[in-house]
């Protein structure tokens, strides 16, 4: 809500004021550019991604070991009616304790995710300001956030790169 006060603000300020002294900078910075583009988000996603990897062979493995049983057990005509039953419902658990295993991994993965993600995303602004004072700028959007802008007299400038490469520089230091 305050980012729609805001962009309305800025509206009828670009609109409404024809001086020179209403005359704003104006960037946009794409987060999600940046977030993707940035070493420490490429990093991070090789890092969840190769993980999602290993525990999808773990799964791969196990699934195999899941399905040989279940052919053993059909194929096995010397099993009683008891102990077939027994193996059936074995199978059954281990079948759900696999699909609980993946889906606790998939929440614990995005939850990882939104973690590094929001980590950078914080790290990033520091980037966003210092860049924006850098090249004095009055203001600056989130590029999906000038979406909500019908108008603007001013033309917008696209900081993203500049913001990339300074997180990266400010990194590398550390």
């Amino acid at each position: 809500m305050q980012k729609q006060h805001l962009v309305l603000w800025l509206v009828v300020a670009l609109l409404g004021g024809a001086s020179p002294a209403w005359a704003f900078k104006i960037g946009v910075v794409d987060l999600n550019r940046a977030l993707n583009e940035s070493e420490s988000g490429i990093r991070s996603r090789n890092v969840l991604e190769a993980r999602g990897r290993q525990k999808q062979k773990e799964f791969e493995v196990e699934k195999e070991e899941l399905r040989q049983l279940g052919e053993e057990l059909r194929n096995n005509p010397l099993l009683t009616k008891t102990a077939r039953q027994r193996k059936e419902q074995e199978l059954q658990q281990r079948q759900q304790q696999l699909q609980e295993q993946a889906r606790q991994f998939e929440q614990e993965l995005r939850g990882q995710e939104r973690q590094l993600t929001e980590t950078i995303f914080n790290e990033l602004k520091g980037s966003i300001r210092t860049v924006s004072m850098r090249e004095k700028f009055d203001l600056v959007l989130e590029r999906n956030a000038t979406q909500v802008i019908l108008y603007m007299q001013e033309d917008t400038t696209d900081l993203t790169q500049k913001v990339i490469d300074h997180y990266n520089a400010l990194k590398a230091s550390e």
